[in-house]
């Protein structure tokens, strides 16, 4: 397959709405387009017949761009886009943001010249008669700064052949650091010495697996449109099934819970609108109820039949019984109070990315992790007096203060953390990989919450989303892991007896969402030092 054919499958199965293509040159590939199209060349001189519509530009991409009237030119936003412009990466990267930019998140854009067969292909000056440049530096630039965009390589004849997905028009990332970048590759930054270490980094796909990925990218597409369709075409109701489902397990936590409830609903939790999200907040058995004055319309608290000492089964009970959202939201501690925009911040990654796994850190509020600081005579009396000395929850930020990173967070942002009391997952996800393994029945769900966290982290294509701007924050209880008694070698001989080997830490790719809030900038540089 050469990159002309796997154009033209790329045409045929996404069926784009319109097609911009920057270098036209001679117009092979400009003839692939069946809908209205946009050539971008200085130096043009079409040889074929093009039967769509086409509108031809004798100008540099970087002109185009900068008309005043391009939006007008466009008409709508750019559904499939080709880059086959001059062959330095600089050019490249300025077509693609410029692109972006004017595209909607479920466009794509095709990138040419990604994988040349020899080096001297690849230098900045054209020296031989096959060319493509230095345009390879691209992947790496973007899969640096743009770890949220989603880039595949395919092994196509001669030059290979990259697809784009997952855009964000919104995206000032590479804007903000284009002049870095341009020194970077001044300086020979993001080369690679041999075609050898350019498919190392690239991985390329076989050409067979394009025209299934690109299928799947269609079916999406369609699914997408289809459901923004429905949702202009339906009546407005006054009971709309809610996009995301909270549920949070609960048990002996008079004082802790309330907090717990407080922090997952509105006026506290900002963003989204109550008729878009629900709570459910499951009681697995607690001698005294557990009950909430006032609770709000999209708020329930349920006791779970059966009730067992681990929590699994209610969480997994609640989300296939109760539930109603397609997106689920597990806190599998009802103790742990949540920072104000972690639902919006949820539903948000989960629209930027399908298949997503999203979870935020944890934090122990007090001097040091629990394990360490109730030993050492820390309770709840020094904890009420350290929530009401940082006035919360009127000052949300506050608990960042008088806390530190729990134990599975240990590592940081930008490390393997091995858990989160705050990870969500589709209903599809769910129905696919599974719940909580029912097979852990240890008190509290022994290494239940780290066994969830590794299996979906680590499952291929994993798409996981740490959220920057968030996380949850453990009050102190009498709890199986945080109460100072050591539980771990039960917890790993449960494990082991399961699985027939010992729990290993994870590891993983990761994208991050979000602008970290003022508190949490200590724990972003402590992520860094680390």
């Amino acid at each position: 397959m050469n990159y002309l054919d796997a154009l033209g499958l790329t045409h045929e199965t996404l069926g784009p709405a319109n097609y911009c293509e920057i270098g036209c040159r001679l117009g092979y590939s400009l003839a692939l387009s069946r809908v209205p199209a946009i050539g971008i060349d200085p130096d043009y001189e079409i040889k074929v017949a093009l039967t769509a519509p086409t509108r031809l530009f004798n100008t540099t991409s970087d002109s185009f761009f900068a008309r005043d009237d391009v939006a007008q030119i466009l008409g709508a936003p750019i559904d499939l886009a080709f880059i086959d412009g001059l062959h330095l990466v600089e050019f490249a990267l300025r077509d693609f943001m410029n692109l972006e930019k004017h595209a909607s998140p479920d466009s794509v854009i095709v990138i040419d010249d990604l994988l040349p067969q020899h080096m001297d292909y690849a230098s900045r000056q054209r020296n031989t008669t096959i060319w493509t440049g230095d345009v390879y530096r691209l992947v790496p630039i973007l899969r640096h700064y743009r770890p949220d965009l989603d880039i595949r390589v395919y092994d196509v004849d001669m030059k290979g052949f990259g697809l784009v997905t997952r855009l964000d028009p919104s995206s000032d990332v590479l804007a903000g650091n284009y002049g870095a970048i341009e020194a970077d590759i001044l300086a020979g930054k993001w080369s690679f010495p041999t075609v050898a270490a350019i498919r190392d980094h690239m991985q390329p796909r076989a050409t067979d697996l394009l025209a299934n990925d690109l299928g799947i990218i269609a079916a999406q597409r369609t699914a997408k449109a289809s459901k923004q369709s429905d949702r202009r075409a339906a009546p407005a109701l006054p009971h709309r099934r809610p996009r995301l489902s909270v549920i949070i397990c609960a048990y002996e936590m008079p004082r802790e819970a309330p907090r717990t409830i407080l922090s997952a609903t509105a006026p506290y939790q900002k963003g989204l609108k109550e008729d878009e999200y629900e709570v459910i907040v499951v009681d697995n058995g607690s001698s005294t109820p557990l009950t909430y004055d006032n609770l709000p319309p999209n708020a329930q608290i349920v006791r779970v039949p059966d009730p067992r000492q681990s929590p699994v089964f209610a969480l997994n009970w609640a989300a296939r019984e109760i539930a109603k959202g397609e997106i689920l939201l597990f806190a599998i501690d009802g103790a742990r109070i949540f920072s104000e925009r972690l639902i919006d911040e949820t539903v948000k990654a989960h629209d930027r990315m399908e298949d997503a796994f999203v979870f935020s850190l944890s934090w122990h509020i007090g001097p040091k992790v629990q394990m360490q600081s109730v030993p050492e005579g820390y309770g709840a009396e020094i904890e009420d007096g350290l929530i009401r000395a940082v006035r919360w929850p009127d000052e949300s930020d506050g608990l960042f203060g008088i806390s530190v990173l729990a134990g599975s967070s240990s590592n940081g942002f930008f490390g393997d953390i091995t858990e989160s009391n705050s990870f969500s997952i589709s209903r599809t996800l769910f129905d696919r990989h599974g719940g909580f393994d029912e097979r852990f029945t240890s008190p509290g769900g022994g290494l239940a919450n780290l066994e969830i966290f590794r299996r979906y982290v680590t499952r291929p294509d994993a798409r996981n989303v740490c959220l920057l701007s968030e996380g949850t924050f453990h009050q102190v209880h009498d709890s199986v892991a945080t109460s100072g008694k050591n539980r771990w070698e039960a917890f790993a001989s449960e494990y082991e007896a399961i699985f027939g080997g010992p729990y290993l830490r994870p590891s993983y790719h990761c994208f991050y969402q979000g602008k970290p809030r003022a508190g949490m900038v200590p724990f972003i540089l402590q992520s860094l030092q680390g």
